[in-house]
């Protein structure tokens, strides 16, 4: 079987990757906050990821800013609700606002996926020697943003629960995200976007807003079954009415 065909069958892969926006620190809604992205054309590094953010935060604060990244996911479609629920100890919270982008435009236009590293008690022999490099490379360097490793880092993500050596409980099990990342600000064309996604009673008016924009985006809600989604996809009134309460 060729490769392509393979990766086809995979019903636990996607072929997109998303982003879901949120409320804004100056309260701008999420809606609001996709019209703009759609707008503009970009989407905003406004958060610092990655392993050397900690350190970052208490030893370098100017160069913080090299850590900031567009989060994506490659959750499959029919998972995507997972997202945009209330999530117990996660502190970002996300809306059904959002875009999805084919996953090999994504990956030439430079999105990557995250790397994953094991933080239990006792599997310490990858974060160590990273986490030691990072601190060398923070005393070392004049601008750590301007080195090598800081554009390495925000793509290094700690994931484990365990308690830590001053006695506190941790527990940082996001890796079921598969988030895949951007470094700093993530600009693309409109027929970059292969769907767009709201709530139902949102879908109409964005789709008129794309419109107006020149260009055609279908939008689905990410609460939607598979089958719904194709359904909406289809155009058929007459398979829409299989999902009617």
């Amino acid at each position: 079987m060729d490769i392509l065909d393979l990766l086809r069958k995979r019903s636990d892969l996607s072929g997109f990757v998303v982003h879901f926006t949120r409320r804004g620190s100056d309260a701008i809604s999420p809606e609001k906050n996709l019209k703009s992205i759609l707008k503009t054309q970009t989407i905003e590094a406004r958060t610092p990821f990655g392993a050397a953010t900690r350190l970052l935060e208490s030893k370098k604060k100017r160069d913080l800013g090299s850590q900031k990244c567009v989060s994506f996911s490659e959750t499959p479609l029919e998972h995507l609700d997972c997202f945009t629920q209330p999530v117990p100890n996660r502190s970002i919270c996300l809306s059904p606002y959002g875009l999805a982008f084919a996953k090999m435009t994504a990956r030439r236009m430079g999105v990557n996926p995250v790397w994953y590293v094991d933080i239990t008690p006792g599997h310490d022999w990858l974060m160590n020697p990273i986490n030691e490099l990072l601190r060398k490379e923070v005393r070392r360097a004049r601008r750590f943003a301007r080195s090598p490793l800081a554009r390495i880092a925000p793509f290094i993500e700690q994931m484990g629960s365990g308690v830590s050596r001053d006695g506190f409980g941790y527990r940082k099990e996001f890796w079921w995200e598969r988030e895949w990342r951007y470094r700093g600000n993530f600009h693309f064309l409109l027929e970059d976007v292969t769907l767009g996604f709201a709530p139902a009673l949102r879908i109409d008016p964005l789709e008129k807003f794309a419109a107006k924009l020149g260009t055609r985006i279908s939008f689905v809600d990410p609460k939607w079954s598979l089958d719904k989604i194709v359904a909406h996809l289809s155009g058929s009134r007459e398979s829409m009415t299989c999902f009617d309460d």
